[in-house]
């Protein structure tokens, strides 16, 4: 039980830091502009509303949402990191998305290195809740 614990520490950690990093790259191109990942984290919550690209947003509070229950409801954690991660990936059937004040669609040209470090916050807290559940259900051997 310790081992898991430490597991899931070192988890956590490392999914808040590749979630942090994220913010300080671009997130997607336009044929206009590069997004600021950190700008559409917090300017997101009221994009899920405009577009369904922009639903993808709401990886966000699921995310969130995994990491605080991590130690308390695991179960909860990896179902929460699934939807998180899934989430996330639908971002990429999208080719517009409402990225400016007119209210207009634009097209995406290209997913830059914040999205994947954001996706990749979301699977590794995913992987690791997985691994861990996994592991749980074995019968332990000595």
């Amino acid at each position: 039980m310790k081992h898991n614990n430490i597991t899931r520490n070192i988890l956590l950690a490392l999914s808040i830091a590749l979630y942090i990093a994220s913010l300080t790259q671009p997130a997607y191109c336009t044929d206009e502009r590069c997004a600021d990942s950190a700008a559409v984290a917090l300017a997101g919550s009221l994009g899920f509303f405009l577009s369904m690209a922009g639903a993808t947003w709401l990886a966000n509070p699921l995310l969130i949402a995994s990491w605080i229950v991590a130690h308390k409801n695991p179960k909860a954690s990896l179902i929460t990191s699934l939807l998180a991660t899934v989430l996330s990936l639908l971002f990429l059937c999208f080719s517009t998305i409402m990225d400016n004040e007119n209210g207009t669609s634009v097209n995406i040209t290209d997913v830059k290195a914040g999205y994947w470090l954001w996706v990749t916050s979301m699977a590794v807290m995913f992987i690791g809740n997985a691994a861990i559940y996994y592991r749980s259900l074995k019968p332990a051997t000595v």
